[in-house]
């Protein structure tokens, strides 16, 4: 069997381990504790760092958005109006047009009307010497003109 004394040497390798405790604990396992604690405290940063830029990239996009939807508005107002504009510059040349159609068919009746009436003149003139001369042959005598 064995039998274990408790001696001098039982001793100093117990003061040697605690020793070797507190040593290895201020050298080793407190440096690696705080690096642990250290990159933890890093991770929630970035985490909570990266959390933030999402959130406002997802603010961004919605601004963009929506300034983007204002901005297509705006561009179909624009739109409108140039449409509109060029209508009423179109209905305003076609009146002007129309008006000055029939500016120019009013001085085209007004001319034939007087060609008319210096026609029929001119004609009634010319049927009173044609007449003349009709009778004057079919009677085969001069007549005098009156």
């Amino acid at each position: 069997m064995i039998s274990i004394s408790l001696n001098k040497s039982l001793w100093i390798q117990l003061v040697n381990f605690i020793v070797l405790v507190f040593i290895l604990n201020a050298l080793l396992y407190k440096p690696i504790r705080e690096a642990i604690r250290q990159r933890k405290e890093r991770i929630k940063k970035d985490e909570e760092e990266v959390s933030h830029l999402n959130a406002e990239a997802r603010r961004r996009l919605e601004e963009f958005e929506m300034a983007l939807e204002e901005a297509r508005r705006e561009g179909m107002k624009r739109k409108e109006g140039v449409v509109d504009s060029a209508r009423q510059e179109e209905k305003g040349l076609l009146d002007k047009a129309r008006e000055e159609m029939e500016e120019y068919l009013n001085e085209m009746r007004a001319r034939i009307s007087q060609d008319i009436k210096a026609a029929e003149e001119k004609l009634k003139d010319e049927i009173k010497v044609i007449a003349v001369d009709i009778a004057q042959k079919i009677l085969g005598r001069p007549i005098s003109h009156e």
